[in-house]
C-alpha cells in the first residue's frame, strides 16, 4: 500500500507536466505513458495488498513472501523511474533501440516486467495450496485472476515485445481512443493487454458481487467471467494481429 500511495503521488507530481508541456511522442502527450503506468501500478499494488489478506497470517509474513515484494517494489521503482526519465527527454521508453543505452534499459525492462507479472501467479499459487475451508467465489475469483491474468499478459506482451516488437501493427500514429491512447487507424494490441491483464481485478470483485447476490451460482459465475475474459483477450489479439483498431474511424 505504501508504494501504491508512491505511485499516486507521481501522478499528482507529473500531471501538471501533461497540461503544460505541448511535447508529443508518437502522436500522444509525452506525459502520456508514465501518467498511465504510474496509475496502473497504483491499481496493481492495491490489489496484491488486499488479496494477500486472503492468506493466513504466518504465510503472509513469511520471509519468502517478503522476498516477492521487495522484489515486486524494485520492479515497480525501476519501471517508473526509467519511464518518467525517458519522457522528460522526450524519447520513447518501449521498443526503442536507438542507442546501446536505451537497448540496455528495455532490456532490463523487460526483466521487470516480468517480474511484476510472475509474483501474481505466484501469489494465486499460495492462495490455491492454502486448504482452509473457504470456498467463496471471492477466493476463486482471486485465485483463478491471479493465475489467469499473467499468463494472458505474457502471451500478448511477449508477443508485442518479442515477436512484433511494437504495440500495433501497421502506422498506429494518428486517431487514438480517449484517455486510453489505443489506435484508431491501426491493429493495436494494447486493448488484449488491458483485458488479459485487469482479470486480477475483474474477477475478484465478479466472485465479492456473486457472494452478496446471487451465492447459490456464485462460484459458476467466476468461471463463466474468466472464460469471457479469456475468449475477450483472444478475440481482441486476433483482430490486431490482422492490422484491424478496436475502433476504427
Amino acid at each position: 500500500m505504501t508504494v501504491a500511495s508512491f505511485m499516486m503521488a507521481v501522478v499528482v507530481v507529473l500531471t501538471p507536466g501533461a497540461f503544460y508541456d505541448p511535447r508529443l511522442l508518437s502522436g500522444a502527450d509525452v506525459w502520456a505513458k508514465p501518467l498511465k503506468f504510474a496509475l496502473s501500478l497504483a491499481l496493481h499494488f492495491i490489489t496484491l495488498a488486499i488479496l494477500a489478506q486472503l492468506l493466513r497470517p504466518e504465510v503472509r509474513t513469511d520471509r519468502s513472501m517478503s522476498r516477492l515484494v521487495r522484489v515486486s517494489v524494485a520492479a515497480a521503482l525501476f519501471e517508473i523511474a526509467y519511464i518518467a526519465f525517458q519522457a522528460a527527454r522526450g524519447r520513447p521508453s518501449h521498443f526503442n533501440f536507438d542507442t546501446p543505452f536505451e537497448t540496455g534499459m528495455y532490456a532490463l525492462m523487460g526483466i521487470g516486467a516480468t517480474s511484476l507479472v510472475v509474483i501474481p501467479f505466484l501469489l494465486g499459487l499460495r492462495i490455491h495450496r492454502q486448504r482452509d475451508g473457504d470456498r467463496s467465489a471471492y477466493r476463486l475469483g482471486a485465485m483463478v485472476g491471479l493465475l489467469l491474468a499473467p499468463i494472458l499478459t505474457l502471451v500478448v506482451a511477449g508477443y508485442m515485445s518479442g515477436v512484433a516488437y511494437d504495440r500495433w501493427v501497421g502506422d498506429g500514429v494518428g486517431a487514438s481512443i480517449p484517455l486510453l491512447g489505443w489506435s484508431r487507424v491501426a491493429g493495436d494490441f494494447r486493448p488484449a493487454h488491458f483485458i488479459g491483464l485487469h482479470a486480477m481485478q475483474v474477477l475478484p470483485l465478479v466472485g465479492w458481487i456473486a457472494d452478496r447476490t446471487a451465492p447459490a451460482q456464485a462460484r459458476r459465475i467466476v468461471w463463466l467471467s474468466a472464460v469471457l475474459m479469456v475468449v475477450t483477450t483472444i478475440a481482441l489479439f486476433a483482430q490486431a494481429l490482422a492490422g484491424q483498431p478496436l475502433w476504427p474511424l
